[in-house]
C-alpha cells in the first residue's frame, strides 16, 4: 500500500545536524519530498547564496528558517564586520528568503529562533537582538499570510544536545544538573512537535511562539 503524504514538499534551512535535521527526519513521515538544508547548499550570512537558493528551491509547502548561533562575544567587543555577517545570517537573509520564496496556498512556515527571545542574555548579545528583531517581524507578516491560509509558527528552544551547546558549555553533565529538568532537551522532540502540527493540519497556532526551554525561563508573560 503506497504511503499518503499531507503534503509534498518541505525545505528545511541548517536542515544537516541538530535540530533541523531532526525536524527534517519526522517531516519525511509526512511530506513526499523533503531537503534538509546545510550551510553548503545555502548561507544566510552570503546574500548571493540566498538568491541562488531561490532560484534553485522556488517553492515550498513547509519551509523551516533555521540557522547557526552567533558567537559569545562581549559587546564593546563587536565589529561592524560581525555586526554585518550575522545581521545577514540571522535577519536580511530570512527577508529576502519570505519576499521571494513561494509558500503554497495553506502551507506553513516555521522559524527557529531561541527562548532569550523572552528572556535576552549579555552573554549571547547577537543572538539576543537579531532573534527577538526577525521575531517581531515574523508576528507582523503572519497577518498576511494567514489571509493566504498561510501558518507562521516560531519555535523558540532553551537548550537542547546540539554542535552549538557543546560548544558554549564546558562540561555538559554539570550543565544538566543545573537545569530544572535534571536533563537538556533532545532535538527530536522539537522535530516530533513540528511534524506534528504539519500532519494534523494545526493551522489556530498561526502568528504563536512556542518555548520549548524545560521551565528555565522565570517570566510569566
Amino acid at each position: 500500500m503506497q504511503k499518503k503524504f499531507v503534503y509534498k514538499k518541505a525545505i528545511i534551512l541548517g536542515g544537516s545536524k541538530g535540530i533541523g535535521k531532526s525536524i527534517a527526519q519526522e517531516l519525511k513521515k509526512t511530506c513526499k519530498k523533503v531537503y534538509g538544508l546545510s550551510r553548503k547548499d545555502v548561507d544566510t550570512s552570503n546574500l548571493s547564496s540566498v538568491k541562488l537558493f531561490i532560484k534553485k528551491f522556488r517553492e515550498a509547502d513547509v519551509l523551516v528558517l533555521n540557522t547557526g548561533g552567533p558567537e559569545n562575544i562581549p559587546f564593546d567587543k563587536i565589529g561592524e564586520e560581525i555586526w554585518y555577517k550575522y545581521f545577514n545570517q540571522l535577519f536580511l537573509g530570512f527577508c529576502i528568503i519570505l519576499k521571494k520564496f513561494l509558500i503554497n496556498k495553506n502551507g506553513y512556515i516555521f522559524y527557529i529562533s531561541s527562548s532569550i527571545i523572552k528572556e535576552p542574555s549579555e552573554s549571547l548579545i547577537i543572538s539576543s537582538a537579531l532573534r527577538t528583531g526577525f521575531s517581531s517581524l515574523l508576528k507582523s507578516l503572519s497577518h498576511t499570510y494567514s489571509k493566504k491560509g498561510i501558518s507562521v509558527i516560531n519555535i523558540a528552544p532553551g537548550p537542547f544536545k546540539t554542535e552549538r551547546v557543546k560548544q558554549l558549555v564546558k562540561n555538559l553533565k554539570l550543565f544538566e544538573k543545573s537545569l530544572p529538568t535534571k536533563k537538556i532537551g533532545n532535538p527530536r522532540e522539537i522535530g516530533i512537535i513540528v511534524n506534528s502540527i504539519v500532519k494534523n493540519k494545526i493551522k489556530y497556532l498561526s502568528g504563536s511562539t512556542i518555548y520549548l526551554e524545560g521551565n528555565i525561563l522565570k517570566s510569566f508573560i
